[in-house]
């Protein structure tokens, strides 16, 4: 089983599994485009939106002194330091810690160094707080959860710790993304125990870096939470949680995982 590294903040990487339909685009002249963002991100917006640039041409890029802006309301700017290169089929994943990118009505555009504009988005929405962000493909632009590929193991590190059984999970070109331990149910808020379970999560694994194993025969929950057993230090945490206490079995087909297995 093959493992894609997904990293930090500001982070480049050369992964052609979300290049699907960028030869179909019109390529602007400089050949970077803004491939995907999400503008309401699960969970708090500071610290949590996201933008992804993308070089599709066979050239590397320089995008040092480029920026970012926003159109809706009050202009916001983010630079891109001097010196940053955008290399032949990478990305490059800017989550700032703080609030900058509208809900409502809002666009995004990408300038080069001496201001012109290079590419931009679609006016557009977004009123739910969860995984699904706009994205770029060859029909356009789509809002939606992706689907990840198969048979793999996805790293990232934990952010947040949102309950027993859910995590935010920093990812590179889909950034920051909810995720549901599959097969275990941990006390809701309110509930005896919901502390307990939540305080136990976050000692094993906050600021972590984890390993997720998507399920694959249901890869996401009705609320677009993505569904893995998580790893930390090659441990099982879902399994973990069960057999600490802090979490029941909970077997809901179809799944790839025989999650009973774990309450032995």
């Amino acid at each position: 089983m093959k493992v894609k590294s997904l990293g930090y903040s500001i982070v480049l990487a050369a992964i052609c599994l979300t290049a699907i339909g960028i030869a179909c685009i019109d390529i602007p002249p400089s050949g970077v485009i803004i491939y995907a963002f999400d503008q309401n991100p699960a969970g708090l917006d500071e610290g949590n939106e996201w933008v992804a640039i993308h070089n599709p041409t066979n050239r590397s890029v320089d995008i040092g002194n480029w920026t970012l802006e926003t159109t809706n309301g009050s202009t916001a700017s983010l630079w891109l330091a001097e010196g940053t290169t955008l290399y032949p089929g990478a990305y490059i994943t800017i989550s700032p810690s703080y609030r900058w990118i509208d809900n409502n009505n809002e666009s995004l555009i990408l300038r080069d160094a001496v201001g012109d504009v290079v590419d931009r988005t679609l006016v557009v929405n977004d009123n739910e707080s969860d995984n699904r962000y706009w994205m770029r493909n060859n029909s356009g632009w789509t809002f939606d959860v992706r689907d990840l590929e198969k048979g793999e193991l996805w790293s990232g590190y934990v952010k947040n710790v949102v309950d027993g059984d859910t995590i935010d999970v920093h990812f590179n070109i889909c950034g920051v993304q909810r995720v549901r331990l599959v097969g275990i149910d941990a006390p809701e808020i309110g509930e005896e125990g919901y502390e307990e379970a939540k305080e136990f999560l976050n000692e094993t694994c906050m600021w972590k870096e984890v390993k997720l194993d998507v399920d694959d025969e249901k890869q996401y929950d009705p609320y677009y939470r993505i569904l893995a057993v998580v790893y930390v230090n090659e441990t099982n945490l879902n399994e973990k949680m069960v057999r600490e206490g802090y979490a029941e079995v909970m077997y809901i087909p179809p799944s790839e995982f025989d999650c009973r297995e774990w309450g032995g």
